[in-house]
């Protein structure tokens, strides 16, 4: 994974002769741009212009062009301008690798990433580019997250921290992560599989503790640690306190869960936060025996999100509890009905990919023209 990352800086002093010739003026920019002209362009504005010619470039062409900069950074006397040149560069790659996993492409997702950090962490960084570095970090996490580079994503957040300790976001991001790998659960396996763990009362296996055995130490507790730090560090961080609320309910605290849970449901202005934490509450009181509290829960998730498959079902379940079965079957044929919208459960276990464009937008904003 790190071939890359290191090649690029260690080019050396020679990547400069390996300078692409002059321009005609005729070739399109992603044939003939060296990173300085990407640089320019997206300090200027133009983007999207130097993303697409970079997502063009090969593996090996984007180690030769960040020994381009490399080399022409150390003949620059003002540090600040090496240090925009530099987040320029790092915005390209990391808009490159969110391109390239809009199309499903992932061979250039964690180099390019882990190559990004490390042309931040070249020189120290003033106030400017120490903002610029907290976005990137919780980007670069929250985009490994998403598509389960897990292993990549822990130890990219897991660095961040070194430099942010008190970052509140960055804690909540890395313990969603670990989150997602300590409650895996996949289908039973043969028995004797070494991948068998563990097994529930309900056919699953659980791998509890490790990704593949790539993360021995994620577990829910290791979660909840995070969580709780994020909110030692900003108490109003609704995010931290759904996810502890969630993780505690995992861990069977189910009343400190359902008093974490109905304060976002409460506070938060979000309604994906909203909507996860009564649907997560409504669990919570079924587990108490409230099973009439669980139904009103999961109504006003409904009311909230009226085509919402995971609290319809939740609804319809606890409505058969209550003996309603017309109801139940009501909400149980809401829930099968073709067309049904994004349900903010399901991206739940993988992060914050809601977030994806406003970062993009205020890594952007960062960069100095």
């Amino acid at each position: 994974m790190h071939s890359l990352v290191l090649l690029a800086l260690a080019v050396g002093a020679g990547a400069g002769d390996a300078r692409a010739a002059p321009s005609t003026g005729r070739a399109p920019l992603e044939e003939r741009a060296p990173i300085e002209e990407l640089v320019r362009e997206y300090r200027s504005g133009f983007h999207e212009r130097a993303v697409a010619a970079a997502t063009s470039w090969s593996a090996e062409r984007v180690t030769l062009e960040i020994g381009r900069l490399i080399v022409e950074d150390a003949s620059l006397e003002n540090g600040e301008e090496r240090e925009a040149r530099r987040l320029a560069a790092a915005a390209i790659l990391t808009e490159s690798a969110l391109s390239r996993l809009r199309d499903g492409d992932l061979r250039l997702l964690a180099p390019g990433l882990w190559t990004a950090s490390l042309l931040l962490e070249r020189e120290p960084l003033g106030p400017r580019g120490r903002s610029f570095a907290r976005c990137f970090y919780l980007l670069a996490g929250l985009a490994l997250h998403w598509h389960l580079e897990i292993a990549d994503g822990c130890r990219l957040l897991a660095k961040a921290l070194e430099y942010f300790p008190d970052d509140p976001e960055l804690h909540t991001a890395l313990g969603s992560m670990i989150q997602t790998v300590a409650s895996l659960r996949t289908y039973a396996l043969p028995p004797g599989s070494p991948e068998v763990i563990a097994s529930n009362s309900h056919g699953y296996s659980s791998e509890r503790g490790g990704y593949g055995g790539v993360l021995p130490d994620a577990t829910l507790t290791a979660a909840e640690a995070h969580y709780e730090q994020a909110l030692v560090f900003d108490p109003g961080f609704h995010e931290a306190r759904l996810r502890l609320g969630h993780v505690r309910l995992l861990n069977g605290r189910t009343e400190e869960a359902l008093r974490d849970l109905e304060r976002v449901a409460t506070e938060s202005s979000q309604p994906r936060q909203r909507y996860l934490a009564r649907l997560f509450a409504g669990y919570a009181r079924q587990r108490l025996g409230d099973v009439a509290g669980a139904v009103a829960a999961y109504r006003a998730c409904v009311a909230q999100g009226p085509r919402a498959q995971t609290a319809l079902l939740a609804l319809g379940r606890s409505l058969q509890q209550l003996g309603d079965k017309p109801g139940a079957q009501e909400a149980f044929a809401s829930a099968s009905a073709p067309g049904a919208p994004f349900d903010p459960w399901w991206s739940y276990g993988a992060g914050q990919p809601e977030r994806f464009d406003a970062l993009v937008v205020q890594l952007r904003g960062l960069v100095v023209q």
